[in-house]
């Protein structure tokens, strides 16, 4: 962030100097490079405007000495430091200070303009009778084109609806108007940490119980789905943005549970007419940590599937009360390692998905992996605080073993 700063410091002006070009320029030359700041390539003034703007920099340069100038421009010079020293000049969230000062500009210029011409005597005369319809042509075509810029062409560019939550927003519209829903899972992009506070801003009703899931760090589609718990006759409901793609076995357990999908512009609904019948293929039946129920898993490695799937089911039995984190390990007929996959968790470890799961979700769980030479796998909860120095801390069973050792279909 701050590598021009670090260049100035060491003697190189260049950065800081394209910067300033840059931060002069962005008022009616050029905007922003990146869209969460603005509109790139839009500046803030409009042609006429921002002669007005440059106007009023060059009467206040002109008259620095008069205190009232010589505030403004201390005021504006002092609001552009943080951008002027830092990297992706001009940034309209670092120049913000600007903001109580930056309409007096073009206000100077023209309140200013008729004691200003010498050259042209008549526009001392003439200047007051034509203000007023000049300022209110200019106000009117300026608001038109402020209120189009932000609200219609900004919020679709780039990655401003990712960056501003735009499906979660749309999905809490969605169950506001919903008032039969009482619970829903919502998958997300950061269920650890932004999704639950968006929901709670954007939602106008606190009598959901909502259960986050999201993608796991580092790859583009989803392996996790997490169906909400609800009374015994009430339909369950899952809503998954646009942006975001379910492993395809999760879409189709969905249609083989009766799932009725209604896609809208930003979000994907999924309803399910009842609690699905959970039938693993090989069922288990263990509760790790007295929190998480295990109730089985699938085994899918077909010809064409490389690496090989192994599906696990679970069902969280009380509210998570330490961070879990799910491994499994694909070992040799000696017990070790060759390949490994974990889950619920982001880049960060100390950022995690379960507290926002309720009692009686089910967490259906894909996990991809390489089993050519595999014997059996292990599985099992471990809590990630306990890392560092280590060694990790895996959660027991309601038998007191660490881990669960799954057989590989066909193999001994």
């Amino acid at each position: 962030m701050a590598a021009p700063l670090a260049a100035l410091r060491g003697g190189d002006f260049g950065p800081v100097l394209q910067n300033g070009l840059k931060i002069l320029g962005m008022f009616g030359f050029t905007g922003v490079p990146i869209w969460r700041e603005g509109i790139p390539g839009q500046p803030v003034f409009g042609p006429l405007l921002a002669l007005c703007f440059y106007g009023g920099v060059l009467v206040s340069l002109w008259r620095w000495r008069d205190m009232r100038y010589g505030f403004l421009l201390l005021w504006a010079g002092t609001a552009v430091l943080p951008s002027l020293v830092t990297i992706n000049a001009p940034s309209t969230i670092r120049i913000v200070n600007i903001l109580p000062v930056l309409g007096l500009f073009p206000a100077l210029f023209l309140h200013n303009l008729a004691g200003l011409s010498t050259v042209f005597p008549r526009l001392s005369t003439g200047w007051p009778r034509f203000r007023p319809v000049l300022l209110t042509i200019l106000f009117a075509f300026y608001t038109g084109w402020t209120v189009w810029s932000i609200f219609k062409i900004w919020p679709a560019g780039g990655d401003v609806p990712f960056v501003w939550q735009a499906a979660l927003a749309e999905t809490a519209v969605s169950l506001d108007h919903t008032p039969a829903i009482t619970a829903a899972a919502i998958a997300g992009w950061s269920p650890n940490t932004l999704d639950g506070p968006t929901m709670a801003l954007y939602l106008r009703r606190d009598d959901l119980a909502l259960s986050h899931f999201g993608v796991q760090a580092g790859e583009d589609i989803m392996y996790t789905l997490v169906i909400p718990t609800a009374a015994e006759n009430e339909a369950r409901h899952v809503f998954v943005p646009t942006g975001l793609s379910l492993a395809p076995e999760l879409l189709e357990k969905l249609e083989m549970w009766s799932g009725e999908t209604a896609v809208h512009d930003l979000f994907t609904h999924i309803t399910l007419p009842a609690a699905p019948a959970i039938q693993p293929q090989f069922p288990a039946a263990a509760t790790f940590g007295d929190q998480l129920h295990f109730l089985g898993y699938d085994f899918n490695c077909p010809v064409t599937l490389s690496p090989c799937h192994l599906v696990t089911y679970w069902q969280v039995a009380t509210p998570i009360s330490q961070p879990l984190r799910l491994f499994v390990h694909a070992l040799d007929a000696h017990g070790d390692i060759l390949a490994e996959d974990y889950r619920w968790d982001t880049a960060d470890p100390q950022n995690l998905w379960q507290p926002h799961w309720q009692p009686g979700d089910v967490i259906v769980q894909i996990h991809p992996l390489d089993v050519a030479d595999a014997a059996q796998l292990r599985l099992g909860l471990f809590d990630p605080y306990t890392c560092d120095p280590g060694p990790c801390q895996n959660v027991p069973t309601q038998t007191g073993e660490a881990f669960m050792l799954l057989p590989i279909p066909g193999r001994d």
